[in-house]
């Protein structure tokens, strides 16, 4: 139960709360609405309780809004304490909450969907005509307005199918309410609007309204009606003649004729002209002359490509000026010292809710520091683009290539190069340049390039709405921080919402740590005072109340500004109450103000969701170029868009697009984010970074297959740039959109494909943070193996190998890879080659069935130089058979040259593990210096793709390090080897931890310091024998009896001895194993050791 404290406080006599779901959600007291808590997810689950009115577990909340957050418990007790004061007043505790549940109970709230719901129990049929009427009153919106939420793709599919439900809701109130009133044609006219405004692309809406207006009496707007519905539906669904729509025009003209009879001369119909009015008066699309919709649109070509330069863009339309600045003396103080050259503790950030100027501040200080010479380069974070890895640094490097000169002095197409490479862009004349070793290098090579730009001249960045930031970029933003805090020549400021960035875990993530480091500069934005109000209306030429004003606005300067403007177009200057208005709503006044060209223009820009090339906006919006460009001229002089540097147009800000977005039908939205979807597919052939947004309008446009293709792509892409943590979680929402789509071959392949990225997400880092899919990827394979789709199970069972390996299931390990080896032989050669390869690599990491695995080789060698293939497993496993056989320079060079292939194909996952092994032979090898070199590189990668370190590596390095140092101290005693060796434990992996183990003890050995020797050979005995690894086990047990030797127990080194007879019987050690036991051997006190090795020589399988 709710605490006390958290209850509001107000007067137990109020009434309570009234709560609306439909439309806005809002929370009404004595007809004031309550302020809801910032958080779009907070509101959500307020939604989502209310809707359910249903006790919700706890972990069901956190499975629905938080997946991804470190600890979404916490998330989820941070939003109930937020929601409390809401909902809980003195006479009542609405929202109820124990350990394990949360629950609203209404006591007396009203909500609008009960009441809906109760008034139509049996049915719209059975309703009373009252009923129906209230009914069609409370659907005044669709469900959960504006919190769609579709990277919470749980919720957002719940929030679908609730929006699907009161769609059929109002769908039938709204034709039972026509029909009872056909009598009274008037009456049912409002009615007959609400349904087109519900159901724009429905051709029977659009007849039932032409009839309405026609049995009113109102035959001339029945045929403007008419004349837009038929072009809107030829132009959007390319529907037939003779439909409905046909029907309903002809009975309306066959009324009119019938009556001129009895009344005179007919009314001429209406001209074409007069449909737009028609158009306009509903907020549709004007019926312009169709124009052919180009089959490949441009989206954003930087301007330094020959693709760019062989177009003629638009011209830019003006920039509109800057609003007034007013208040924010410390902000501007401080802004003023950075652009003058002060030191910045690294990054400065405005955080404020919408409309207080956070843009503004970086305006200014972008202007201040232009003046003062320094180059400013301007990124913003767009939620489409929260897919999109790098998306804000992508903005902010376009202006390099756009600049005039570049860093390396040969121009701008050079400059495009440099900024554009490090995030895999494709770029001219180097094909290679976006494969970076790993994200360490890729975040480096970013860091130089920038230190470049500003040994030229100093540079600012200003990156906007980082509420929205994507993982990557996170990353790389925090990396910059760090590697340039504290030089004067790079200045870094950035703006967010503050109940946004709460919802987004890597902003919070990334924000905290620089805090906490002491790396940030915070200024919280606070409401204006009324005379920074009163200074603001003065600077705007706006003679209102300021007190008023500001009252009313509550110190927002956007919504002060809005409401001057509301009130000079209604000619109410000197007074400026609006009513209680919203800023939503004053904005909202100001669009449907608007003609249609210019309406259509701003809906098709809102639902791109991010800045967008003038030319693109005018193909998908049909409308000719040169009308665009006059139209979006328009629009910049009237403050709602503006136009950036790289001539790509954007809204002036976000309130106006989400008023734009929100005047769009749920049906035509979807229409709308279809199309886009599928332009962006064409696009990301040469440009594989559009992947991302492709999941954010597939998503928004309900179409399953397309979400769940464009989820595998953008996987991919994210695998690419390093971005694991968004593959990961893409690859999880494209998972749970599969169950939607029809059972079949292409869902079974899309399904192992989408479960082959999400493992290898996880995989690069080690086993901290394995999804539990064994069952999901055992699934797939029947499903696979049943449909014949032979590569796919074979692809299935690599995976499933891989996995099980990760849990210390050799048994598991071994069958699966044999599967997959065995149904490799029904697929093509090519196929057949990479997974027999696969199969002999895997049995050779887990030491099972090696002659088995060396023919696999030998015959995937065969098949390799017939097919002239280069696989990288081929590689990477004859390197481990050569380390088998006791030739550890081979083995270097062979995995060296997997590891250079896995490099090249941007496969970052084999890349890394190849590492791994190259770490291992080098140090197997003596090369200290190597060893340590890579295990620091392997450690820092591991850290950028989210993982806390690289333990094997970390514990390679420390050994090493001891080893040159040649100290006299207990191994186990040096802090950096005992911390890698507790991570190794932490993270269960056994075969490695067996290995750090073993080498510990040989270097106590070395020193005589048996006791620490027989202490790290017993830990490393144990762990080899759970994953049953011969040779560590038998490294173990001979360095056990040496340890007794030298401790003159001769009873235990014969029973270690005998322990070693056992381990080999039957068996062929490998060259490591074989010569631990000669070191055995020949310990003091050693009895003869019948090894019953096989006649060839030693080391050859084991």
């Amino acid at each position: 139960m709710a605490a006390s404290e958290d209850i509001a406080h107000t007067d137990a006599g109020l009434p309570p709360p009234s709560v609306r779901l439909l439309g806005d959600l809002s929370v009404m007291r004595n007809g004031q609405p309550v302020p809801l808590p910032a958080s779009r997810r907070t509101r959500a689950l307020l939604g989502y309780l209310i809707a359910t009115g249903a006790p919700q577990s706890r972990q069901a909340l956190c499975d629905l809004l938080w997946e991804g957050p470190d600890d979404p418990r916490a998330a989820l007790r941070w939003s109930l304490t937020k929601l409390r004061p809401v909902l809980d007043d003195a006479a009542a505790v609405r929202l109820e909450a124990d350990r394990e549940r949360v629950t609203f109970a209404a006591h007396g709230a009203p909500v609008d969907i009960v009441q809906l719901m109760s008034l139509v129990a049996d049915g719209a049929q059975t309703a009373s005509l009252a009923s129906l009427e209230a009914a069609a009153a409370l659907l005044h919106g669709e469900f959960l307005a504006g919190l769609d939420l579709a990277n919470c793709y749980r919720f957002y599919h719940w929030c679908a199918a609730e929006r699907e439900r009161y769609d059929a809701v109002r769908h039938d109130v709204l034709t039972t309410l026509i029909a009872r009133l056909q009598d009274d044609p008037a009456r049912a006219l409002p009615h007959g609007r609400a349904l087109v405004a519900a159901e724009p692309l429905a051709e029977s809406a659009h007849a039932t309204l032409v009839t309405l207006l026609g049995a009113a009496d109102r035959y001339p707007d029945a045929e403007q009606h008419y004349a837009y519905a038929r072009d809107l539906l030829r132009r959007e669904l390319s529907a037939a003649d003779h439909g409905p729509l046909d029907d309903a025009i002809h009975r309306a003209r066959r009324a009119v004729q019938a009556a001129s009879h009895r009344a005179g001369p007919a009314p001429a119909p209406a001209t074409a002209p007069l449909a737009g009015e028609a158009a306009e008066a509903l907020g549709l699309p004007h019926p312009s002359r169709p124009q052919p919709m180009p089959t490949s649109i441009p989206l954003s070509i930087p301007a330094s490509t020959p693709t760019a330069a062989s177009q003629q863009p638009l011209p830019s339309p003006l920039l509109p000026p800057l609003p007034p600045l007013t208040g924010r003396e410390a902000e501007r103080a401080a802004i003023a010292l950075l652009a003058a050259g002060g030191s910045s503790p690294g990054l400065t950030m405005f955080v404020g809710e919408p409309g207080l100027g956070k843009t503004r501040l970086l305006d200014h200080l972008a202007a201040l520091a232009q003046a003062a010479g320094r180059r400013v380069l301007r990124g913003r974070c767009y939620e489409a683009e929260m897919v999109r890895p790098y998306g804000l640094w992508l903005d902010a490097w376009r202006s390099v290539g756009n600049a005039e000169g570049d860093v390396g002095g040969g121009g701008a197409a050079d400059g495009a190069t440099l900024a554009m490479a490090p995030f895999g862009a494709a770029t001219p004349g180097d094909e290679a340049i976006d494969h970076e070793a790993g994200r360490a290098r890729l975040f480096q090579s970013v860091a130089d390039a920038l230190l470049a730009l500003a040994a030229r001249q100093p540079v600012v960045l200003t990156l906007d709405d980082l509420q929205w930031i994507d993982e990557g970029s996170a990353a790389l933003l925090h990396y910059l921080v760090r590697t340039l805090q504290g030089d004067p020549r790079v200045v870094l400021a950035g703006a967010a919402r503050p109940g946004e960035v709460d919802d987004n875990r890597c902003a919070t993530r990334m924000l905290h740590a620089l805090a906490r480091a002491g790396f940030m500069m915070r200024f919280d934005l606070a409401p204006l005072s009324a005379g920074e109000i009163s200074a603001l209306l003065a600077s705007a030429g706006a003679t209102l109340d300021a007190r008023a004003v500001a009252r009313e606005s509550g110190g927002n300067p956007l919504f002060a500004l809005e409401i001057a403007h509301a009130a000079g177009q209604g000619g109410q200057e000197g007074q400026g109450s609006q009513g209680g208005r919203t800023l939503d709503a004053l904005v909202a006044d100001r669009l449907d103000a608007l003609d249609a060209p210019a309406r259509e223009l701003l809906v098709w820009a809102a639902a791109v969701g991010r800045a967008v090339a003038p030319e693109w906006l005018a193909g998908l919006a049909n409308i000719a170029e040169a009308q665009a460009l006059a139209t979006l001229d328009r629009l910049t002089r009237r403050g709602l868009l503006r136009t950036g540097a790289d001539g790509l147009v954007d809204f002036s800000h976000d309130v106006v697009r989400q008023a734009a977005y929100r005047s769009l039908s749920p049906p035509r939205r979807r229409m709308m984010h279809r199309l886009i979807a599928r332009q962006m597919i064409a696009a990301s052939a040469d440009d594989p970074r559009l992947h991302g947004e492709v999941v954010h309008h597939a998503s928004l446009a309900d179409d399953a297959a397309m979400t769940a293709q464009a989820c595998a792509d953008a996987a991919e892409q994210c695998l690419r740039v390093y971005a694991n943590g968004e593959a990961a979680a893409v690859a999880d929402r494209g998972l749970a959109t599969l169950p939607r789509l029809p059972s079949g071959a292409a869902r079974v392949r899309l399904e192992i494909r989408l479960l082959r990225l999400r493992v290898m997400a996880a995989a690069g880092c080690g086993a901290s943070r394995l999804p539990a899919l064994a069952d999901a990827i055992e699934r797939a394979i029947a499903d696979a193996d049943a449909l014949a789709l032979h590569d796919a199970a074979a692809s299935g069972l690599h995976i499933l190998s891989w996995l099980r390996q990760q849990g210390n299931d050799v048994e598991s390990v071994r069958r699966a890879t044999l599967a997959a080896e065995r149904m490799s032989r029904k697929a093509d050669a090519a196929t057949r080659c990479q997974q027999l390869a696969n199969t002999a690599r895997c049995l050779l990491e887990v030491e099972s069935d090696l002659p088995r695995a060396r023919a696999m080789l030998g015959e995937a060698d065969a098949l390799a130089q017939t097919l002239d293939l280069q696989v990288i497993e081929l590689l990477w496993g004859q390197g481990l058979l050569a380390r088998v056989d006791g030739g550890a320079e081979p083995a270097h060079a062979q995995v060296a040259r997997a590891c250079a292939l896995a490099q090249a194909r941007g496969d970052h996952w084999r890349e890394y593990e190849c590492r791994v092994w190259l770490a291992t032979l080098s140090f197997e090898l003596g090369r200290d210096e190597a060893v340590i070199a890579l295990a620091a590189e392997i450690g820092d990668v591991a850290r950028r793709m989210g993982e806390s370190g690289a333990p094997f590596a970390d514990a390679l390095g420390a050994l090493s390090a001891i080893r040159r140092a040649h100290a006299a101290e207990d191994p186990l005693s040096d802090s950096a080897l005992a911390t890698a060796l507790g991570a190794l434990h932490a993270s269960d992996d056994k075969a490695h931890l067996a290995y750090a183990l073993n080498a510990a003890a040989q270097l106590a050995m070395a020193r005589g310091q048996w006791d620490v020797a027989a202490a790290c050979a017993h830990d490393a005995l144990a762990a080899a024998r759970v994953v049953r690894r011969l040779t560590e086990a038998a490294i173990a047990t001979a360095c056990l009896a040496q340890s007794a030797a030298a401790n003159g127990d001769g009873d235990a080194q014969e029973q270690w001895l005998a322990e070693l007879r056992w381990l080999i019987a039957g068996q062929r050690p490998g060259a490591r194993a074989v010569a631990a036991l000669e070191r055995a051997l020949s310990s003091p006190l050693s009895a003869p050791l019948p090894l019953s090795l096989p006649a060839q020589a030693p080391g050859r399988e084991g």
